[in-house]
């Protein structure tokens, strides 16, 4: 099966399907709803459920006006006009996210989209599948990258909201409107701790509960009362709390904080090496388990991690797109 790396995104000819275009194409497949997988408005778009409902609560006009959108389901195979079928995988990154096995004459293909293995603190765990080749993300493709399991890194951020409380000053997390902010404000809320969140965060939360995950007792931001509860916010708020003359104390949960420069980048205080991508070892187990032959990687850490897999593993590996990841981390 041809497979085709374009700036804007993955083409598969002989299929008649992209992979996360963000140009508008006639057939595309969405894995997850963060915006740099999700723009465009194309023809026809295959995507999980959750993720159609994100985009839509994102009001994201240009991208769903027009097109003929079809939710797939875990498991259930689509047959398209080419002959190939398509069938949605769990993919921890997000909620909603999704792999993708495409089938053609003999041949399977599985693009990983976005993901990682160890168990998310939201959304489904990562299904391996075993595939012919394999188009995998390396955001965090060195070895330097080893990542907090859900259990230790929600202990580490409600172990710091309780200390920031308990001496009087204001505990600080950043997420991002989807994914991460999420995730910090269900461990908070789930260890009663008082947890007050940024709107661009909150808006999402329905959605999230819709797909089974509990958020209890938040409160939405209020800039007039911001002592005794933890705040959920956006990166770019950080600066209007800061500049609020109360006592904040910043935390990083990120996959970045696992680098020795993180605090001193971040300026915070508090670094919880904890992310929505596969760390370093998760990725290669990934590829073991599938049993790919064939390997292309995208984003991140590309040449290196190909050439990882070249001299480790002995693969046909080669890095298809570069460009380090990072707004949804």
């Amino acid at each position: 099966m041809r497979v085709e790396f374009h700036p804007t995104g993955i083409h598969l000819p002989d299929a008649g399907l992209w992979l996360d275009s963000i140009a508008p194409v006639a057939v595309n497949w969405i894995s997850h709803a963060h915006s740099d997988h999700s723009r465009g408005g194309h023809g026809r778009i295959f995507a999980s459920p959750e993720t159609i409902r994100f985009l839509r609560l994102r009001e994201d006009e240009q991208l769903l006006a027009g097109s003929a959108i079809e939710p797939m389901a875990c498991d259930q195979p689509v047959e398209l006009p080419t002959g190939a079928i398509i069938t949605a995988k769990p993919a921890a990154h997000i909620t909603g996210a999704r792999q993708l096995l495409v089938e053609f004459r003999g041949e399977r293909l599985v693009y990983t989209g976005d993901i990682k293995l160890q168990k998310p603190l939201l959304g489904a765990e990562t299904e391996i599948v075993p595939c012919d080749h394999l188009i995998i993300e390396s955001t965090f493709g060195l070895p330097v990258y080893r990542f907090l399991t859900r259990e230790a890194a929600a202990e580490r951020m409600v172990r710091f909201a309780r200390e920031c409380l308990d001496d009087g000053s204001i505990p600080v997390f950043l997420g991002y409107p989807l994914g991460r902010g999420q995730e910090v404000v269900h461990t908070l809320c789930e260890a009663g701790i008082p947890t007050a969140v940024h709107g661009a965060i909150a808006r999402l939360i329905p959605a999230h509960e819709e797909s089974g995950h509990r958020f209890r007792g938040w409160e939405p931001y209020d800039a007039a009362n911001i002592t005794g509860k933890a705040q959920v916010v956006t990166p770019s708020f950080r600066n209007t709390l800061e500049a609020s003359g109360k006592p904040v104390r910043i935390a990083y949960v990120s996959g970045w904080a696992a680098l020795d420069n993180a605090r001193a980048r971040s300026g915070a205080e508090e670094l919880i090496p904890y992310s929505d991508h596969a760390g370093f070892e998760e990725l290669l187990d990934i590829v073991d388990g599938t049993g790919a032959r064939r390997v292309d990687v995208t984003h991140g850490y590309t040449e290196t991690f190909a050439r990882i897999l070249r001299e480790r593993r002995n693969l046909d590996a080669r890095a298809a797109l570069a460009g380090v990841h990072v707004e949804d981390d």
